[in-house]
C-alpha cells in the first residue's frame, strides 16, 4: 500500500468527518510550532528522549486526529526504531501497558489527551508528565506533540479539499483555514508521495 492508493480510496469515502483547522486553531498551532523550533532543532542533533518514544508520542496524537499521511510516515519510523505496534495500539485503545514502561506510557497517553482535548490537556495529564520526565524532556516531548498536531491537521485539511474537489461535501468544514493548512502541507506531502513510490512500510494500517 502506498499514498497513491490512499488518495484513490479516500475519494470513495461517503463522508469526511476528520478534524481539520479553524482559523484560530491554525494560528495557535502554527505559533506553537514556531515557538518550539529551537527545541525541535536541538532534538534533531541531540534528542533527550529516545527516538522510539518520539514516534510513539506522535502516533498517540495521530490516533485521535487520524491523518493518513502521518500514519504512513510515523508507523514506518516507529517500526524502524523497534516499536511494537500491537502494544502501542492496546495502550491507546484500552490503556493496557503490556510491556511498555509506565514512563513511556505516560508520555504517549499525554499526547493522546492533548489531541483529544484540542490542545488543552488536563491538569492530571500535565502533572503525570512532569512527574516522570525532566523539565527539558517535557519541553522536547511538547515540541514533538505540537509539531505532529500541526502536521496531522494540515494533512486532514488537504484531504478535506481533495474531498470537495471530488464533488462531495465536508461536514462542518472551514474552507479558508483548510486551504491554508493544505498549502502548508503541500511540500511535505509531495516528498511523502515520492517516498511512497519506493518505500512500503509494513503494518501501515495498524493505527
Amino acid at each position: 500500500q502506498n499514498l497513491v492508493f490512499a488518495f484513490n480510496s479516500m475519494t470513495r469515502t461517503e463522508r469526511f468527518t476528520k478534524r481539520t483547522f479553524t482559523l484560530p486553531l491554525l494560528a495557535r498551532s502554527l505559533g506553537a510550532v514556531v515557538w518550539h523550533l529551537p527545541v525541535l532543532a536541538m532534538a534533531l542533533v541531540r534528542p533527550s528522549v529516545p527516538r522510539a518514544l518520539r514516534e510513539q508520542v506522535m502516533l498517540g496524537v495521530n490516533s485521535v486526529n487520524g491523518c493518513r499521511y502521518c500514519s504512513w510516515a510515523h508507523t514506518g519510523r516507529a517500526l524502524a526504531h523497534g516499536v511494537n505496534l500491537d502494544e502501542l495500539v492496546d495502550l491507546l485503545d484500552t490503556g493496557t501497558l503490556g510491556k511498555l514502561a509506565e514512563r513511556d506510557a505516560t508520555a504517549i497517553l499525554f499526547a493522546q489527551n492533548f489531541a483529544d482535548t484540542i490542545r488543552q490537556p488536563t491538569a492530571e495529564a500535565r502533572a503525570a508528565l512532569a512527574h516522570r520526565f525532566t523539565a527539558y524532556e517535557v519541553r522536547e516531548l511538547t515540541a514533538y506533540i505540537h509539531a505532529i498536531y500541526l502536521g496531522s491537521l494540515c494533512g486532514n485539511s488537504a484531504d478535506a479539499w481533495l474531498f470537495r474537489l471530488s464533488g462531495r461535501k465536508v461536514d462542518a468544514g472551514h474552507p479558508v483555514a483548510e486551504a491554508l493548512g493544505a498549502l502548508l502541507a503541500a511540500p511535505v506531502l509531495a516528498i511523502g508521495w515520492l517516498l511512497s513510490r519506493i518505500s512500503r512500510p509494513q503494518a501501515m494500517e495498524k493505527l
